[in-house]
């Protein structure tokens, strides 16, 4: 399994793919909304969000059940800095190994699956 591509590429695309998520990061963290604990600064996280989908909605529901049980249980509330830095790092890391690590692998598996079918003997 390999986590950067191999192909030219795929390997720009990871890139230009990091440095779009990067480049969010940036974004959310110089808005002035983001000290005033106002949750409208995490909206210049949703292109990201449509990056990383369909995994990266698992990563906004962890994020969402996690702060409701701080909340009940310690009765925490997380900031909107803290907030949005799990949410970047969340998706970050789970729309970069969907679509860069899984789905090669997977392709990978079906091609084989696929030579493997075409290359039996049908006598037998």
């Amino acid at each position: 399994m390999k986590f950067f591509p191999r192909h030219p590429v795929m390997r720009l695309v990871a890139t230009a793919w990091l440095l779009a998520s990067v480049v969010m990061l940036t974004i959310t963290l110089l808005r002035p909304d983001i000290s005033g604990n106002d949750r409208s600064a995490l909206v210049y996280l949703t292109p990201l969000y449509w990056l990383s989908f369909p995994l990266g909605h698992v990563g906004v529901i962890a994020g969402i059940e996690l702060r409701l049980e701080l909340y009940l249980n310690f009765n925490f509330v997380p900031s909107i800095l803290s907030e949005g830095l799990y949410l970047w790092i969340a998706l970050t890391v789970l729309g970069y190994v969907q679509w860069f690590v899984l789905l090669p692998l997977v392709a990978q598996k079906c091609r084989q699956l696929s030579h493997f079918l075409s290359k039996r003997d049908p006598a037998r």
